[in-house]
């Protein structure tokens, strides 16, 4: 089978020969750093490439993943603030974040450039303009996409995500009630972004698989319930994905940390076919999640604290999980996140352990 045969195959819940060799998210830099400074590792070498991991092309058309591209002038940044082992960087949106200097990690929010319908309209609304989007973005990663037969996704950021990058996730929570016509008219423009922008990433690319990130929950649940998802949320993201479906696309994925199970339902009403990476820690039961939703493909579900134990706890962690949810189908074995600070032989022994199962 080609890589891209695999993938579809697994994901339709039809028989492959072995699951794409996906069996990790990312990994942190703190632990490619480590295993480098213990000489075991190459430096410089990319783990994702040395591991044997195979491809997973994507393209966003300035869509996604994270944030949607702004039009108009480029958005300026400056050091407001220099504290040594970190920065205060404020952006000409009014965004203001703390990052660290010494290594890659998630940003200290400070504010963000939406408090209020002044705001949208003034700072956002007008670089939201279909027909300024650029189209560079696009041509930039279809010239960057590998030769060969890979499941090309396409990776666009998901509405709850789209309000919180300019809300933050304390003031979107008041806006819900205090500005509600203002969160429509956002996502009213969130689905007009895709529906006129997306065609011609379709029109240029194969695309095999669509994903929108969200990370929307907590260990706790998500951050948003199930009434106001039907309200708020609903509505756009069945609008959207009866335009994709149009554009021949079937297998959506949605990706976000935490337990989403309040809201998992409404995903899958709307036509979700995939969640990851199924947190362990976050309270996540693959096999009750399997018995609830035999048609949703599993992507995860390693819990990556095993990685810290030692090898029988991996050994635990792989057997009892892999071999049965391999056998009902629609299942990719990965660590639930990216791979943390730990063993390098502890990792390497859960890859030959899920790789010798197939």
């Amino acid at each position: 089978m080609t890589n891209r045969e695999r993938f579809c195959r697994v994901f339709d819940f039809q028989k492959a020969d072995r699951p794409p060799r996906w069996e990790a998210v990312a990994f942190w830099q703190e632990t490619t750093q480590e295993w480098v400074q213990a000489g075991t590792f190459p430096n410089g070498a990319d783990p994702m490439a040395h591991y044997e991991f195979e491809l997973r092309p994507t393209v966003t058309g300035g869509l996604g993943l994270t944030s949607m591209a702004l039009s108009g002038p480029p958005v300026g940044t400056r050091v407001v603030e220099d504290e040594g082992r970190t920065q205060v960087i404020e952006d000409d949106l009014g965004f203001v974040r703390r990052v660290r200097t010494d290594g890659p990690s998630m940003p200290q929010f400070l504010r963000f450039p939406v408090e209020s319908r002044a705001d949208w309209e003034r700072k956002i609304k007008p670089r939201l303009d279909p027909a300024a989007h650029d189209r560079s973005i696009l041509d930039r990663e279809v010239a960057a996409l590998p030769p060969g037969e890979h499941p090309i996704g396409f990776w666009a950021v998901g509405l709850y995500a789209f309000w919180r990058n300019f809300w933050g996730e304390e003031k979107l929570a008041f806006a819900f009630y205090d500005v509600p016509d203002v969160l429509h008219e956002m996502a009213a423009a969130w689905l007009r972004m895709h529906c006129e922008c997306s065609p011609p990433i379709f029109e240029r690319v194969r695309v095999d698989w669509t994903l929108f990130h969200e990370d929307m929950a907590c260990k706790g649940g998500p951050l948003i319930g199930p009434k106001m998802f039907r309200q708020f949320m609903m509505p756009y993201y069945r609008d959207l994905f009866a335009h994709l479906r149009r554009c021949g696309q079937s297998r959506f994925v949605v990706d976000s940390d935490g337990y989403n199970g309040a809201v998992f339902d409404c995903f899958v009403e709307l036509g979700v076919r995939a969640l990851y990476p199924f947190e362990v820690a976050a309270g996540n039961d693959t096999f009750e999640i399997r018995r609830q939703y035999p048609e949703v493909l599993i992507w995860g579900g390693i819990d990556k604290r095993v990685l810290l134990k030692g090898k029988e706890a991996v050994r635990r962690e792989v057997m009892d999980k892999v071999p049965a949810l391999w056998e009902k189908g629609g299942f990719i074995p990965s660590i639930d996140h990216a791979v943390p600070p730990c063993p390098q032989a502890n990792f390497e022994y859960f890859l030959e352990l899920v790789r010798g199962l197939f």
